[in-house]
């Protein structure tokens, strides 16, 4: 069903804005926050009116490129199912752990990690990401936008 790259490029599309027009209808149910500046809504909306957006253009975009009808797909080999299947179970112990550990201590636990597992770039580099990332997420999340994200055991910062 899905040999050719127009025909992947078409369901990812539709599939993405599935979930996105899900995602932003389930939003719509969240209640009033705790006080912060922005409605605890906003974010899960953008998220999905994003993902539908994107996911239609994507859909429409191949639907109408009739050249990339011939492309076959290249689907991944048994290797690059493994390394799926491991990025995956990555980022579900993230997930996971976020709640107990906090946003921030768990991007500087996952981010170092899957750097260097799938990019193969030196501590250096992976480290210096994952503190930038930590930062960001702190200083934009926590700080300016005053959401009430798990911060674990740094809830001294909040």
């Amino acid at each position: 069903m899905f040999r050719t790259r127009r025909s992947t490029d078409i369901a990812t599309g539709v599939f993405l804005a599935a979930l996105g027009a899900t995602a932003a209808a389930a939003a719509t149910g969240i209640g009033e926050g705790a006080g912060g500046q922005l409605h605890p809504r906003t974010f899960p909306m953008m998220i999905g009116a994003l993902l539908f957006i994107g996911g239609a253009v994507l859909a429409i975009r191949a639907a109408a490129d009739k050249s990339g009808g011939s492309k076959a797909t290249a689907w991944p080999d048994r290797s690059g199912w493994r390394l799926l299947a491991i990025a995956m179970a990555g980022l579900a112990a993230y997930v996971a752990l976020s709640q107990a550990l906090g946003f921030i201590i768990s991007s500087l636990i996952f981010v170092p990690w899957f750097i260097r597992y799938f990019g193969r770039y030196s501590y250096w580099a992976a480290c210096s990401c994952a503190l930038g990332i930590a930062a960001f997420i702190y200083f934009v999340f926590i700080r300016l936008l005053q959401l009430t994200l798990p911060i674990g055991p740094l809830s001294f910062l909040g």
